[in-house]
């Protein structure tokens, strides 16, 4: 690795793109899971080379099986050699279920962009991983009746159950509740907080206040609810019934707001707050 580093280093070449892009959907988990990878890399790496290194100590002080002796230096090896494969055990599961945990997220985060691509055909605007000091917000689509922060949420269904309960999600305007058995209230808290966090850098941008609906996006559920979309403080849908948006109340009628909104959330996407790097790795 360290090789092709070099290697690339002499190569002196540049990115031919210089300008910011905009995120794509579940990037910040792409590049979560990126980092996972590398990390199993080194203990994969790491598990290897100490055994490695310590059978060969051995090997040497043992090339005559008549003289072999144990000293406290064997014995010394020989607890790294075992504390070292019993840290790297630990260290991949627990590697393994982040990465299956981000691969999740990413699998939810691109499925609910796809599924809205049909408001964008008609002229809705839409961001994605937009990066906040408090947090990413997964979308934001912008159209004529409002702007909705989205929270996407996989969530998988239940093995044994069978037919139309084991994708039933039951809101009643506080939580949610999965197939009858699993009931979640942070989605929820996750949406409003969002939402009120790309209000206030909107009000900034713009001058005035600028509502945001929060949303909760689950994908591949069936949502119940007794309560209609107008009454309810977060909207809880299947992306792929995505029109329920439409039937809103018109809230933006100035095609130059909407320009003015575009503009400032096209600037926080290509420019994300995001906090230090050395803070981001001791949170790893």
């Amino acid at each position: 690795m360290g090789f092709c580093a070099f290697k690339d280093y002499q190569l002196k070449r540049r990115n031919p793109v210089s300008e910011p892009l905009l995120a794509l959907p579940g990037e910040t988990l792409q590049k979560n899971l990126h980092f996972e990878n590398n990390k199993l890399m080194a203990i994969c790496s790491i598990s290897a080379i100490i055994p490695s290194i310590v059978v060969v100590i051995l090997m040497g002080q043992w090339i005559n099986p008549a003289q072999i002796q144990f000293h406290f230096i064997d014995l010394l090896l020989g607890v790294i050699c075992l504390a070292s494969m019993t840290a790297s055990v630990f260290a991949t599961k627990k590697i393994m279920a982040k990465r299956k945990r981000l691969t999740a997220g990413l699998v939810g985060e691109v499925a609910s962009a796809q599924y809205f691509t049909p408001l964008v055909r008609e002229g809705w605007l839409i961001f994605h991983d937009l990066s906040f000091p408090r947090g990413n917000i997964d979308h934001v689509l912008v159209g004529p009746t409002g702007i909705f922060a989205i929270e996407t949420k996989y969530r998988s269904k239940y093995a044994d159950m069978k037919g139309s309960q084991s994708a039933l999600a039951e809101y009643d305007g506080h939580s949610i509740i999965f197939s009858g058995r699993r009931q979640e209230e942070l989605p929820l808290q996750q949406a409003k907080a969002v939402s009120t966090e790309l209000s206030k850098y909107l009000k900034g941008k713009l001058g005035r206040f600028v509502p945001v609906r929060p949303v909760v996006s689950l994908p591949g559920w069936r949502i119940e609810s007794s309560i209609s979309d107008m009454e309810v403080e977060v909207l809880v849908l299947n992306p792929k019934n995505c029109r329920r948006l439409k039937n809103l109340r018109v809230m933006i009628k100035s095609s130059e707001v909407l320009n003015r909104i575009q503009a400032a959330l096209e600037e926080i996407a290509k420019n994300p707050q995001k906090e230090p790097f050395y803070k981001a790795l001791l949170k790893r």
